[in-house]
């Protein structure tokens, strides 16, 4: 179940602090799709290595497999 928000002027703030000017049915729309948004947030960042990065893993063929 998504986190709600606690209520649509609270949406608002949220978006006005972030420079949004919305109409209240775009706010209201928002404020519905806030929960899956932290939901994904929080999937997203945690503690991880820079070595868990797929880009980063790498290393130089050895002797034997360069034959």
């Amino acid at each position: 179940m998504p986190t709600p928000i606690a209520s649509e002027a609270e949406m608002s703030a949220f978006l006005a602090r972030a420079g949004f000017t919305l109409t209240p049915e775009q706010v209201a729309e928002y404020a519905e799709a806030y929960g899956y948004i932290v939901e994904m947030s929080a999937r997203i960042r945690g503690e991880r290595s820079y070595m868990a990065e797929p880009a980063h893993v790498f290393s130089f063929p050895t002797e034997e497999s360069a034959r």
